[in-house]
């Protein structure tokens, strides 16, 4: 008898963060049979209590869930230095994590929602992966500026740093305020998109704005570009997993909007043209109280 079950899809996010992926996977679980959306996956499985629990995750993310894994540590210093042997070798490992997590939910198409997949794996997946599709995961930059700066945590933790050979838009930091660090990972990771679909033929791609979410029309269409079969999606408010964590909303100031202007001089006038976003973005209109 023919194998009749369904082929396995592999769809994968290209985002800075911060940029609405808790929604969508709740769109993607709620209206999406057959899919299992991965949340920055492989997550922490805590099993221990109390102040312990802090010793555990650091325990489970050196030798467990690991930094690599997930995306980070050694995958950005491997894409750095172009060792695409090491980034198979870890997409291999996610491969095999994510078809345990398809047959477990008898489900058949891997949708990685997260941030880590063009920091470096993308080269990895790309070298074993037949196909792939992609979503631009993208937020206003200065929204998704002050939301990481909100949250305080390291930026080498996640990103390289500006000056790498590796990148598209290669910077001198030296003297970069601290948001401007995540202005550049924001434009980095908007170029990267469109190099992945360039470099590797990339058929289904489709960009989603964080502010599109709310809106039905513009998801139910993404979702058809995709080539997912899915229910009606209907209109629902957004998560914001800072405020859930007990840290600040997301507010842009006059200095954030300056710090802006201050970053884009420093973007050649070839650079600003490659990322069409700002073909009509004017953050002081947008950003007014």
């Amino acid at each position: 008898m023919a194998n009749t079950a369904p082929k396995q899809r592999f769809i994968f996010t290209v985002t800075a963060g911060r940029s609405g992926q808790a929604s969508l996977t709740n769109l993607l679980r709620q209206h999406v049979p057959g899919c299992y959306p991965a949340f920055e996956e492989p997550g922490i499985n805590r099993r221990l209590p109390g102040f312990l629990a802090n010793y555990e995750r650091r325990f489970r993310r050196r030798f467990v869930e690991t930094h690599e894994l997930l995306g980070r540590g050694r995958v950005l210093s491997a894409f750095d230095r172009g060792d695409d042997a090491y980034l198979e070798k870890i997409s291999r490992r996610r491969v095999r994590m994510a078809e345990r997590i398809l047959e477990r939910h008898g489900a058949h198409i891997y949708i990685d929602v997260s941030k880590f997949f063009a920091r470096g794996l993308h080269r990895g997946f790309a070298r074993i992966l037949p196909s792939f599709a992609l979503i631009r995961l993208v937020r206003d930059p200065l929204l998704n500026m002050r939301s990481f700066l909100n949250r305080g945590k390291s930026f080498e933790l996640d990103n390289n740093l500006p000056d790498r050979a590796s990148n598209i838009l290669r910077l001198d930091s030296t003297g970069f305020a601290p948001g401007e660090f995540y202005l550049w990972a924001w434009c980095e990771m908007y170029l990267r998109f469109d190099q992945i679909v360039a470099d590797y033929g990339v058929a289904r791609a489709v960009e989603i704005r964080t502010d599109h979410l709310r809106d039905p029309a513009r998801i139910n269409a993404a979702l058809d570009k995709l080539g997912l079969i899915h229910s009606p999606v209907i209109a629902q408010l957004p998560a914001n997993t800072n405020i859930s964590q007990g840290l600040g909303g997301t507010a842009v100031s006059g200095q954030d909007i300056d710090l802006f202007e201050h970053f884009m001089a420093r973007l050649s006038a070839d650079m600003t043209r490659r990322i069409a976003y700002f073909s009509d973005y004017d953050p002081a209109r947008v950003h007014a109280s």
